[in-house]
């Protein structure tokens, strides 16, 4: 090869060198990624939403999927952006969607662990579970809390996860954010799959570029969540974002702002008219859901790492919450703030100091609540429209990631238990009308638990006409063979065919809990002869035995003939059948 065709050769080889370099580095050729993990929000019974971000701008795409095997696109970014938020509507309620993020032409995430359900129908009463935490200090405690509860739940679904304020301690820049508490979180399962509905502290205020003003748009807090501020899940709209309500099943939740300043230039304790404490009356007066839950970073009642006998802020806001509290029935109050764990009995009328609570007069219950056998325990059964069956319980879980040692006045004395130097997180359950709440050390040891009740100790009165069908239920949800019956059932639900009139009774194993049912039973029917039915049209027909054991269904129309006893021994039997709308019972000898 002569000198000019190796020159040109090298040339070549350098130009297609530097193409390379350049086409490796021009923004569209890198390979897109996503930096921050997807997390569910805004979570209802026909829509999700689900926000994600990635390294550069791109048009993304959701599929979704109820069997796991068959995605069908289902909504696409407008434009190429970093930060997405896509909304999925039209779903079916209390439904498992699985779902893939794609980008551009190309699938990034979707195994068999990104998935969602969606919300129950507004009221109704089936279960839902609640992981709920505060203070998460980035670090192993951290961590150890986290996955305990993950442990603790298995493959049991979390419908909300919930936080109590002080989600961070670098700072609040959307950098502390990303590494105190998505990474962290996005080790596990929770923020991918369920419903999180934080809350706000004072350290997630701690960037110095903005006042600690609610909503300020370049607050880190602020960008990254979207939160229902405009009533879209249930409650009175509040036009913030830092604090608002929504339902989920039968429960309507509240999130409070307990620190920063509202558009008002007031806090929530400033004074009594301010925006955010008549919103949170106007809310709390308007739901009709059967619970009322309602969380904020600072705690009420504390002898930990702050006491609350000594803190303005938090006696103010004691005076004003507890008052509106006690007025409007709210059932479970959850805070953060003090490095421990706290928990009272349903509490009542104390709006002072530690000094001033009296146990006869605040307290509801002579019971730890705890409901698993030991002496004293049984659950609380509350009921708003009686004096003393009446109360909020107040949790203190500020310890997620940070703990510390209590106070020297510890414990403070409202609270049924109380722990510090350790952390942990708060498991709830809610079905029906049966609260179960389990406090979960960052060993998966639950040191604590309490169980609400409400409507519940009923007494039921029923006539009926001898060898009726009835069936009786007990108005506690509970695990099976957790019913001691009267008759000696074991399950929830009952069917008798009573002769006489009568009182069942069913209680709970621990013998907290008793439904009566008073039954009284027209006297028994005359006893007619089979032949004398013989020609008697019917719509359906069906016959029992005294006992209510059935022998013989018929259920389209027809007419007794010679041959409708057939196979069935002699004795006594009740004949039901039905005809033009109305129902007659006969007692027959065969």
């Amino acid at each position: 090869m002569d000198l000019r065709k190796s020159i040109t050769s090298a040339f070549s080889f350098i130009g297609l060198i530097a193409c390379l370099l350049i086409i490796s580095h021009s923004p569209g050729a890198r390979a897109q990624k996503i930096t921050r993990f997807p997390y569910i929000q805004m979570v209802q019974a026909n829509a999700v939403l689900i926000r994600y971000r990635t390294d550069q701008p791109i048009i993304s795409e959701i599929s979704l999927s109820t069997d796991g095997k068959t995605f069908n696109p289902s909504v696409k970014s407008s434009s190429a952006q970093t930060e997405h938020s896509l909304s999925l509507n039209s779903l079916q309620p209390s439904t498992k969607y699985f779902y893939r993020v794609h980008l551009g032409e190309k699938e990034i995430l979707g195994d068999s662990t990104y998935f969602f359900k969606t919300a129950p129908i507004v009221g109704s009463k089936e279960k839902i579970s609640i992981f709920s935490v505060g203070d998460m200090a980035a670090g192993e405690t951290q961590k150890k809390v986290y996955n305990a509860y993950l442990n603790y739940q298995k493959n049991n679904y979390t419908h909300i996860f919930l936080s109590l304020g002080d989600n961070v301690y670098c700072g609040g820049s959307d950098a502390c954010w990303q590494d105190e508490f998505f990474t962290p979180y996005h080790a596990g399962r929770l923020l991918r799959q369920s419903a999180l509905f934080p809350s706000v502290g004072n350290h997630d205020y701690d960037n110095q570029a903005f006042p600690y003003q609610q909503d300020e748009p370049k607050m880190a807090y602020y960008q990254n969540f979207t939160l229902p501020s405009k009533g879209e899940l249930g409650g009175i709209p509040s036009s913030s974002e830092a604090y608002y309500s929504y339902d989920f099943g039968n429960v309507h939740f509240v999130c409070l702002d307990s620190y920063a300043w509202g558009k008002d230039n007031f806090r929530i304790f400033d004074q009594v008219n301010n925006i955010q404490l008549n919103w949170l009356k106007e809310d709390l007066k308007a739901t009709k859901q059967d619970w009322k839950v309602v969380y904020f970073h600072f705690p009420l009642y504390t002898k930990g790492t702050y006491d609350s006998d000594v803190s303005g802020e938090i006696i103010k806001l004691r005076d004003y919450l507890t008052r509106v509290f006690d007025e409007y029935g709210v059932d479970l109050v959850m805070s953060g703030h003090s490095h421990v764990y706290e928990r009272s009995r349903p509490l009542k009328g104390q709006y002072g100091l530690s000094s001033e609570f009296s146990p006869e007069k605040n307290w509801s219950f002579n019971s730890s609540g705890r409901y698993d056998g030991s002496d004293k325990s049984c659950a609380y059964v509350i009921n708003h429209s009686d004096p003393n069956k009446k109360g909020t319980t107040y949790v203190v879980n500020g310890c997620g990631g940070q703990t510390a040692a209590h106070r020297f006045n510890w414990p403070h004395p409202v609270m049924e238990y109380s722990l510090d130097k350790r952390g942990g997180s708060m498991a709830i359950d809610i079905e029906n009308n049966r609260l179960d709440a389990k406090f979960i050390d960052e060993d998966g040891a639950i040191l604590d638990q309490f169980t609400l009740f409400k409507e519940v100790n009923k007494v039921t009165k029923q006539t009926i006409n001898a060898y009726d069908a009835i069936e009786l239920k007990a108005s506690w949800p509970a695990p099976t063979n957790s019913y001691n019956w009267s008759t000696g059932d074991k399950s929830q639900k009952i069917n008798l065919r009573p002769l006489k009139s009568v009182t069942y009774t069913v209680t709970d194993t621990q013998k907290c809990l008793q439904d009566q049912f008073d039954i009284t039973v027209n006297p028994p029917l005359g006893t007619t002869k089979w032949e004398e039915l013989i020609a008697q049209p019917f719509d359906s027909l069906e016959i029992y035995d005294l006992l209510g054991r059935p022998w013989k269904s018929i259920q389209k129309a027809g007419l007794v003939d010679e041959h409708i006893l057939d196979g069935i021994p002699n004795g006594q039997y009740i004949l039901e059948y039905q005809y033009q709308g109305k129902r007659f019972t006969l007692k027959l000898n065969h």
